[in-house]
């Protein structure tokens, strides 16, 4: 067996594993569902191939923060493999996607013509809305992003080819306008979000779900060195609720001009994208009133997912790890599945490996999985962020969100809730 990852932009991880009668302790008895008449099946046995898959990832900009963390999962299925006895290469080779549309569209075409058929990413909703449209789709590439969480990545006219196992934000929005009414009895509200399909979609979803008057919703430039002046505005109603959406690069220097400025009685609501302990830490005064939701994995196989990352990584999962790794078990399974590296053949199982009557395979069994897809027998991944099920829009994802308040020097866990009332 023989493991080469080369660190920094542009790295590659490989992954050769040598025949044996036995697999992972940790795999449970999935291959007893091997056995059955496949000789008529022509796909190339798992020895005879290498399964191939890419990963555009913010190693920098506005999410730089947690890309390490979402390429440790989207890699860590090797990992996982390796420590088992399957005969199989794995080649996965991850780019930056610098969290810019431009940067991303860029990154990809390296992957495109080095002939991945499918890629984990990106994270940042606006920066996969133009990745795919301009890139993946035209190219005939499959992509399930762990992170872009807009609802405009549910509607894209993709082909088939667009996958996400991160939630409809639109799911997000109704959690936090109960919340801000039921735990703070917030009648009036002003969204401050950052410019983009994210915030801007956020906001209005969030708008739309407010049991109250929501008196202005105001954007700010993520590369300004101020945002007094948004701030300002937004809070010049004086409202109960301002409810943030931005990443972690402008977390600090938000709440330090709010708190250097004009803050006063109202509660601030933050969106997942901020929900990162270096916020609090970082910030410049003493925070108080500060709350927020974020998706947290609820999946049946969270459990193995968390001591799997833990036990490689030493540390534990960070927000959308899970829905990472999830992202990328789904499609190896497919590709598995599919019996070649290609996007169209990929792109027919990528539903087939999540829904149907199939063996079922978590997190921790992936070895067996592959065995049994790439032998044409039915799968049924079962994921950690969630029950990641695909339907014909490529949505997959959780909508159980953590309810959580900064304190001087971190995040604090409140609870978990479901949107009430509105369709799933």
């Amino acid at each position: 067996m023989a493991m080469n990852k080369q660190r920094g932009i542009g790295r590659r991880k490989i992954l050769s594993t040598v025949a044996s009668g036995t697999v992972a302790a940790t795999a449970g008895c999935l291959t007893d569902a091997i056995i059955g008449d496949n000789s008529d099946d022509t796909r190339p046995a798992l020895s005879d191939r290498t399964l191939r898959y890419g990963g555009v990832l913010p190693f920098s900009g506005g999410l730089g923060a947690v890309g390490e963390a979402l390429e440790n999962a989207t890699t860590l299925p090797i990992a996982e493999l390796e420590e088992s006895d399957l005969d199989v290469s794995v080649e996965y080779e991850g780019v930056d996607s610098e969290t810019t549309p431009t940067a991303a569209v860029n990154a990809v075409a390296d992957l495109i013509d080095d002939g991945y058929p499918a890629v984990v990413g990106a994270a940042a909703s606006g920066v996969t809305l133009q990745m795919t449209q301009q890139a993946t789709i035209p190219a005939e590439v499959v992509t399930c992003s762990p992170a872009s969480t807009s609802p405009t990545v549910g509607i894209l006219n993709d082909r088939g080819f667009s996958f996400r196992t991160a939630p409809d934000d639109s799911m997000q929005a109704v959690v936090a306008a109960q919340l801000a009414v039921s735990e703070h009895d917030a009648e009036t509200a002003a969204t401050l979000y950052t410019a983009g399909d994210y915030g801007r979609q956020l906001s209005g979803a969030f708008s739309a779900s407010f049991d109250g008057e929501v008196q202005r919703q105001v954007s700010f430039a993520g590369d300004s060195n101020s945002f007094a002046e948004p701030i300002a505005e937004a809070l010049s109603d004086e409202p109960d609720i301002l409810f943030l959406v931005g990443y972690m690069e402008n977390g600090v220097d938000l709440l330090t001009d709010y708190y250097n400025g004009p803050a006063g009685d109202e509660v601030v609501f933050v969106s997942d994208g901020l929900q990162d302990d270096s916020i609090p830490q970082g910030v410049d005064a003493t925070i108080s009133d500060v709350y927020g939701t974020a998706p947290v994995s609820s999946g049946p196989g969270q459990d193995a997912f968390d001591q799997m990352y833990h036990n490689e990584y030493g540390t534990d999962p960070a927000v959308f790890t899970a829905n990472s790794y999830d992202a990328a078990a789904t499609i190896l399974l497919a590709n598995a599945a599919a019996g070649e590296n290609d996007g169209l053949a990929i792109r027919s199982q990528m539903i087939e490996v999540t829904t149907g009557d199939g063996t079922e395979v978590l997190p921790g069994e992936l070895t067996d999985g592959l065995e049994l897809a790439a032998a044409g027998e039915p799968v049924r991944y079962r994921g950690a962020s969630g029950e990641v099920e695909f339907d014909e829009s490529g949505d997959g994802g959780s909508i159980t969100y953590e309810y959580f308040r900064f304190t001087d020097d971190s995040v604090q866990s409140l609870s978990e809730h479901e949107p009430e009332g509105v369709a799933q």
